[in-house]
């Protein structure tokens, strides 16, 4: 009888050491998985913070230099952001085709190059 309850208590132990390891190794493949896409957004989102801070910078010099040719900065600065306005309409009126699209394709794709479909 005892050694049938030994017998159970081993076949307990090693099952509970079967399942943790099971799911260690579960979080290890998800981790695996999910880093290549965090760096990647990582990424993007740098360059899409060096590409904003450029893009403001260049927004003031070009607001100062029409400014300097119209007679008043305020003009130039009220030009440059016509301008972006426009840009942003622009960008919102074709944003499916322009900005969902493309992001759904890659988004899709990279997921298919992980799963290897």
């Amino acid at each position: 009888m005892e050694q049938k309850a030994t017998v159970i208590k081993s076949f307990v132990e090693n099952t509970e050491i079967l399942t943790k390891n099971n799911i260690d190794l579960s979080k290890h493949k998800v981790i695996q998985k999910f880093t290549p896409m965090l760096t990647s957004v990582a990424a993007i989102l740098i360059i899409t913070i060096a590409f904003l801070c450029a893009t403001a910078v260049v927004n003031i010099g070009a607001a100062l230099w029409i400014g300097e040719l119209v007679g008043s900065a305020f003009c130039g600065f009220l030009i440059v952001a016509a301008f972006n306005l426009f840009i942003v309409v622009f960008l919102y009126v074709y944003r499916e085709s322009l900005l969902k699209m493309p992001f759904n394709n890659s988004i899709i794709t990279n997921i298919r190059r992980e799963i290897n479909i």
